[in-house]
């Protein structure tokens, strides 16, 4: 396991995450255009991506899932966005502590979500501090609160919703109840 921090102050910048290969990338039926879509990487992992990256080709970037950073801020005068979001081809993430640029992000039409931290910006460096997170089979308990990401081929099918057995209609042809039936806030 190993962690990211800021060059310049040494502010945190992402949790523990483990090396992996590049992936070739998502399938294209999972990547919309009109959704946010997945991250290119599981969570708790990065790769160094050794192709030349953005306009200034910068090579050996840290490619991470977005939810893996920490201690980061937009600088939203340098957000460059295409179609509806962010392009991620130069950078727009900020440390926290300092202000200096450390990574881009893109999460636009037809790509998956990363953010690329920039080799000369940041410092690698190994995270030995509790279990490992790839053999706790509890570590990412706290993910199972987010819904998972939508992989629906078309946007017009309506989301799913849980059913609601405690209502029960007495009078169909009673006042609002549609507006009972057809709800979806948490049970009482």
């Amino acid at each position: 396991m190993e962690g990211f921090r800021c060059a310049s102050c040494g502010n945190t910048l992402s949790v523990p995450v483990r090396l992996v290969e590049l992936p070739e990338g998502l399938h294209w039926s999972l990547l919309d255009h009109h959704h946010v879509n997945p991250p290119l990487l599981d969570p708790g992992t990065y790769v160094i991506d050794e192709a030349g990256y953005g306009h200034d080709q910068v090579v050996g970037t840290f490619v991470l899932s977005p939810g893996d950073v920490r201690g980061t801020r937009f600088v939203h005068d340098l957000v460059h966005t295409g179609c509806w979001s962010l392009v991620g081809w130069n950078p727009c993430v900020a440390c926290e502590g300092c202000g200096a640029l450390v990574a881009s992000r893109t999460d636009d039409c037809g790509v998956a979500q990363e953010t690329r931290f920039y080799p000369a910006m940041v410092v690698r460096e190994p995270y030995d501090d509790g279990p490992d997170r790839a053999t706790d089979p509890f570590a990412l308990i706290a993910d199972w609160d987010s819904p998972a990401p939508d992989t629906r081929r078309h946007a017009w099918v309506p989301k799913p919703t849980r059913p609601r057995p405690e209502l029960i209609a007495t009078r169909w042809g009673g006042r609002g109840v549609k507006a009972h039936l057809f709800r979806d806030d948490p049970p009482a």
